[in-house]
């Protein structure tokens, strides 16, 4: 057996280190025997080799993956319209506006939690519309409830530290209004978190549920993933996603809780609190197409963008609605069937 030389030791700490910081895993053996001799030679320099790996597919895919840094469907105004349709009836009040009307006999709420709040936008806003009196809101991260606290001002709001899969640190009240806002689907222990939800409501408080429902991780079925393809492949060149439709699931070691047992949220969900209100809000053909490809649909200017967006969300809703891809989001309000 070789020894390995000092220099070779030293360019496999090199592609060690760029294959934790660029790809998140280490460097397996087809890697190693390809890069070496790379370097060994003198063809490529350590920056060269780490610019290509950067470039490479892999690590484009998962440099544009992070859920926090993505740019989704609905940070498009039109897109904004269409799912206020789906879930209120009307395309200019979203589902929080909605609830001034639809549930005016629960509002003001007299104590809410907020599921999750990264940081706080949803409590916040709640707040401003008088939604409920006072509010607890947790999150796992302590940047955003850093930034949750310099933001709050002097809102009627309570910050504390706590995991969606454990809930332990959780006040011992009962409250009249809990709100997750695409929380459940990061959960691990999703039944543990929903069922000890529905102990933490009051016998007539609400749940509002705001979620992606999706197959789990994004993995689209070869069918679904298919009519994807050939819709991305019918707008022009410059509006096609260049990002795989079916995310490879090796880009899951970004965010290991994206979407990780998102398939089980709704069936959860039902199994722990009826449901009295609820929307689908579609996303099978326009939510992957334009998840962080929508820099080219935000020009106003841009007619011809305009159209093929138009077109874009009426072919979600037709495939949809004749059931040719499944609705990957759900709007729902419930009430606990096991509380005391």
């Amino acid at each position: 057996m070789n020894e390995i030389t000092d220099i070779e030791k030293k360019y496999l700490e090199f592609l060690t280190d760029v294959y934790d910081r660029v790809l998140l895993r280490e460097p397996d053996k087809e890697a190693i025997d390809y890069w070496i001799p790379l370097l060994k030679n003198k063809d490529k320099t350590m920056e060269q080799i780490e610019e290509e790996i950067k470039n490479s597919d892999e690590g484009t895919n998962i440099r544009n993956f992070s859920h926090y840094s993505a740019e989704f469907w609905n940070h498009l105004y039109s897109v904004q319209k269409y799912i206020n349709k789906l879930c209120t009836d009307d395309e200019h009040t979203d589902f929080m506006e909605d609830m001034l009307k639809r549930f005016k006999d629960y509002i003001p709420f007299e104590k809410v939690l907020i599921v999750g709040c990264g940081n706080g936008w949803v409590e916040r806003r709640l707040a401003d519309m008088n939604i409920a009196k006072h509010f607890d809101a947790f999150d796992i991260s302590d940047e955003y409830l850093e930034e949750a606290r310099s933001k709050k001002n002097n809102r009627n709001i309570n910050y504390f530290v706590d995991d969606i899969n454990e809930l332990n640190n959780l006040p011992d009240v009962k409250y009249d209004a809990i709100f997750n806002i695409a929380i459940l689907h990061h959960a691990e222990k999703i039944e543990n978190a929903v069922k000890k939800l529905s102990n933490m409501l009051k016998p007539d408080g609400l749940i509002f549920n705001y979620e992606y429902v999706g197959p789990a991780q994004n993995q689209y079925s070869n069918e679904h993933l298919k009519i994807m393809e050939e819709i991305n492949n019918l707008l022009p060149e410059r509006l096609q996603s260049k990002s795989p439709l079916r995310p490879p699931i090796q880009n899951f070691r970004v965010e290991p809780t994206e979407a990780i047992h998102s398939d089980l949220v709704r069936p959860i969900i039902r199994k722990y609190f009826y449901i009295i209100f609820e929307r689908e809000f579609n996303g099978g053909i326009a939510y992957q197409i334009l998840w962080n490809n929508i820099s080219a649909f935000k020009d106003e200017l841009d007619m011809k963008a305009e159209k093929e967006l138009e077109k874009l969300l009426k072919m979600d809703l037709d495939y949809t609605k004749a059931k040719k891809v499944p609705t990957l989001f759900w709007y729902s309000v419930g009430m606990s069937k096991f509380n005391s």
